[in-house]
């Protein structure tokens, strides 16, 4: 499937919608465990019943040959497109009660992103290492797909030795013909 320019889409991530809304209800389990905090616990079930399996319906994660491109959001939309040759951490996380519901987080570390975190945090993708290594294959086969070419200098200088000025080929060749 083609989407643009030589972007050709590489894996699209599956969500484990089950798994994720079961560890969110985890920590509702925990929060009733105090009889003052139960009244506030039924609230907030609502609200999960209500909004979380549409929030997790919104989410979207495409590799592409060239970037990683994230969707999220229900009320405030969220797209995130992130070059392959920015990626700098591709983390992978799993607490313990992650691991009751074998879910796993990616976290997305760019280079020149500012403020402390990852830019982009994604838990409960289906076979979240495979998904990981997918992305750094991509990213190998981005980097080995970049072809150097030969470049030539010619250096001139003072009599002291310091440098006064550098011509690239094309340069010279005007510099010859002038």
């Amino acid at each position: 499937m083609t989407t643009g320019e030589e972007e050709t889409v590489l894996r699209r991530a599956e969500f484990d919608a089950d798994g994720i809304i079961k560890y969110h209800w985890m920590g509702l389990i925990m929060i009733s465990l105090l009889i003052v905090t139960i009244p506030i616990t039924l609230i907030v079930a609502l609200g999960y019943k209500i909004v979380l399996s549409r929030v997790i319906a919104s989410w979207d994660c495409v590799l592409m040959t060239r970037s990683l491109n994230v969707k999220k959001g229900v009320f405030n939309k969220i797209e995130k497109t992130v070059p392959l040759e920015k990626i700098t951490d591709l983390q992978m996380a799993q607490g313990p009660i992650m691991r009751l519901f074998d879910l796993h987080r990616i976290s997305v570390e760019t280079a020149g992103q500012s403020g402390p975190g990852s830019l982009i945090s994604l838990i409960g993708i289906r076979a979240t290492e495979d998904f990981r290594n997918t992305v750094i294959n991509a990213i190998e086969d981005l980097v080995n797909s970049i072809r150097f070419s030969k470049v030539e200098l010619q250096v001139e200088g003072d009599e002291w030795g310091f440098v006064t000025h550098i011509f690239t080929d094309r340069e010279a060749q005007l510099a010859w013909t002038i």
